[in-house]
């Protein structure tokens, strides 16, 4: 991720001591991170060995490089990075999440150690922060809807489009430098966004034309979205480094640690894991990789007076516990969210700073919520409590919504704040059955003593268990609750039927048949299962002791064995054996195979409801929809033939807020096998006269 904040070199007036750092060069491999070999005159590593901790300052709006998982845990190619080169320093690692525009701002003033977030080096960012040496190289490129046609090979190509860019990074500089002030397009069309997937999200509904990013980023954007691709490549290369303060002792076991997972192996097997790239291709080779944290060309921007940062202090209310306990909500439920922060930066925060979402692990995730407004002057040192209105979603699930400070410019900073709840499945699962406490199968035989070469059948009947095996000696087969089984033991046979109960128990029952006077020979013939669906196959098994030969089908077989069938209808198998004194005898194995019915065709999507709260509303308002439907894989929801929510669930809900007076048609569009759409007509007035 290029990213940069024109904020960053503010921070330098602010710093009680600021170190010259020495150059930059790959230490020798000999290097022990527990040893410090050189003075440390900033206490870095000493206070980190010391701590037995280091904190990693992140901005995990940025997949593959940093994100929240489906588990809402912290994820990514960085974050495991970062934890690896803690274990190869042998500390714990710690991650705190940030506005990326505050990310270098909270390296400075001491709230982390180090901050990773694929952070590119620039001459701007090495006035106030240190970076380690590359660790990562990689493309940025151009990412537009398939609609989008044209391929993009310089700036020119970019010229009268509206072109989207993550605030404070390289991209943002790169595209004013050489777009806006050559007057390729105006001021107005360059369009920053506090997170990529807000970006994605514009392409997609047509508000921008393309977005500049990393090509990780893009590509992974891409397999999500089939409305998206890569159209331009290579306009500005991504360097990848770990920043720490100015002068800090921090770099040089940084960059031992980083050579030794480049070298064992490690620093491959992550990009493989998250990049899923070959590791050559983004990997820097040791000379290039070095970063003199010395830049000849001095920043040209004077240094501003103060800083802002927030540090969240608590949760007022509604502590979901790191997402482990969210609170449970009724569908569309009003609430209202507290957040206790600090303002330990250096600038006072103005009443019109506000806590602002922005973004969400669903669609939904903005709960309907508002900026909340600081309201007053909160001075540096001082806490805040700040709370937001906010409505649950109208659909089932667990939602978390991302919150970030916003100063009275527009810039983001601070650690990230975020409200989690869940909203029950009004229709869940039925419950498990209860669990069985007296099992019994009334396990029994047709005969419990049988002569030389007969037969019995062994029986059982249970219901409401997990899983039933019929064990013949080392065999052991899968069974039904309601089932029987033949068996011609030679000698007297123990025979055990195992039963898991719902728990996972295991209880086992035995029935033992009694063979009198019985021969010097045995024959025991039986398959894995008699009964078959189509296209099956199963196992015949014999066991013949103490005779001359042994014939499956006609055919010589060896007296232990076993063969696979997979019989097309039901078939008998037949066992012939020659006895000792020539006579013969035969066992016969029947399997029956099912031919199940053919599947019913496939069912189309059907809306069942598609609803919008008013037909007509003034300028400047809003209107909500709901929505229901069946057999689908997605729905769509178009105003005016750009699409509003995409890919949205079955059942769901959206609000809208049209800028201008006029008539506007909204249509819900359900895909699946096939799809199906309904339209609604919201006219939008102006005011009327008295």
């Amino acid at each position: 991720m290029n990213r940069t904040s024109h904020r960053f070199w503010l921070v330098i007036a602010c710093l009680a001591v600021v170190l010259a750092a020495p150059r930059l060069a790959i230490a020798s491999a000999t290097f022990h991170p527990s040893q410090q070999s050189a003075p440390d005159p900033t206490g870095d590593w000493q206070r980190v060995q010391s701590d037995g901790k280091i904190v990693f300052g992140v901005a995990a709006d940025y997949p593959p490089f940093e994100f929240y998982n489906s588990n809402f845990e912290l994820d990514g190619f960085d974050i495991a990075l970062a934890r690896a080169i803690g274990s190869e320093l042998g500390v714990e690692v710690e991650f705190k999440d940030f506005a990326f525009d505050g990310l270098l701002n909270a390296v400075q003033l001491g709230q982390v150690d180090v901050a990773i977030g694929a952070i590119s080096v620039t001459p701007e960012r090495q006035q106030v922060v240190d970076f380690t040496n590359l660790y990562y190289i990689g493309n940025s490129v151009v990412l537009a809807r398939t609609s989008f046609t044209a391929t993009v090979t310089s700036a020119t190509d970019l010229a009268d489009l509206r072109v989207g860019v993550q605030r404070g990074s390289t991209y943002q500089q790169w595209a004013q430098r050489n777009l806006v002030d050559k007057g390729l397009i105006v001021q107005d069309s360059l369009v920053p966004y506090s997170t990529p997937s807000e970006m994605i999200r514009d392409i997609r509904n047509g508000s921008i034309d393309v977005g500049l990013l990393g090509q990780a980023t893009a590509e992974l954007a891409e397999k999500r979205n089939d409305d998206l691709h890569i159209v331009g490549v290579s306009f500005n290369q991504q360097q990848f480094a770990i920043a720490a303060a100015k002068g800090s002792s921090l770099i040089e076991p940084l960059n031992q640690a980083l050579l030794t997972l480049q070298s064992n192996g490690t620093f491959a097997a992550l990009v493989q894991q998250y990049l899923q790239t070959n590791p050559n291709h983004v990997t820097p080779d040791p000379d290039s990789a070095v970063v003199n944290n010395e830049p000849e060309t001095p920043s040209s921007v004077a240094p501003a007076a103060c800083v802002n940062s927030m540090a969240f202090i608590a949760d007022l209310n509604y502590d979901d516990q790191n997402m482990t306990a969210p609170a449970i909500m009724a569908p569309g439920q009003d609430f209202v969210k507290g957040w206790r922060v600090l303002n330990n930066g250096t600038c006072d925060w103005q009443p019109d700073y506000a806590l602002t979402y922005v973004r969400g692990n669903r669609i939904e995730a903005s709960m309907s919520g508002s900026p909340a407004p600081v309201g007053r002057v909160v001075t540096p040192g001082e806490t805040v409590d700040l709370s937001a209105p906010l409505r649950a979603p109208q659909v089932p699930g667990v939602f978390q919504g991302f919150w970030q400070m916003r100063d009275n410019l527009g810039q983001y900073f601070g650690q990230v704040v975020w409200v989690g709840i869940q909203v029950p499945d009004p229709n869940p699962p039925p419950p498990p059955p209860p669990p069985v406490t007296d099992i019994n199968p009334n396990l029994r035989a047709d005969s419990n003593f049988i002569g030389p070469g007969q037969c019995t059948t062994v029986r059982w009947d249970v219901d409401n268990v997990r899983a039933v095996f019929f064990i013949d000696g080392g065999n052991s087969q899968g069974v039904g609750g309601h089932d029987a089984r033949t068996v011609c033991p030679g000698s007297a046979t123990t025979y055990t039927l195992r039963i898991i109960d719902v728990n996972g128990g295991e209880h086992d029952f035995q029935i033992t048949i009694t063979v009198t006077g019985a021969p010097d020979y045995s024959i025991n013939f039986w398959a894995d299962n008699t009964n078959l669906n189509g296209g099956q196959c199963t196992t015949l098994r014999w066991d013949v002791r103490n005779v001359q030969a042994v014939y499956l089908d006609g055919e010589g077989v060896p007296g232990v064995s076993a063969r696979d069938v997979c019989p097309g209808g039901a078939q008998t198998y037949t066992l012939t054996v020659i006895k000792r004194d020539g006579g013969q005898e035969s066992r016969q194995v029947t399997i029956n195979v099912n031919t199940p019915p053919p599947p019913p065709p496939p069912q189309g999507p059907v809306i069942r409801r598609f609803s919008v709260s008013s037909n007509q509303i003034p300028s400047g308002g809003c209107i909500s929809f709901d929505w229901s439907a069946d057999s689908t894989q997605g729905v769509n929801l178009l105003r005016n033939g750009g699409a509003i929510v995409a890919g949205g669930p079955s059942n769901g809900s959206a609000q809208d807020c049209p800028d201008a007076i006029g008539l506007y048609e909204y249509k819900l569009v359900a895909y699946g096998v096939g799809q199906t759409e309904q339209t609604l007509t919201v006219n939008v007035v102006g005011p009327q006269p008295r």
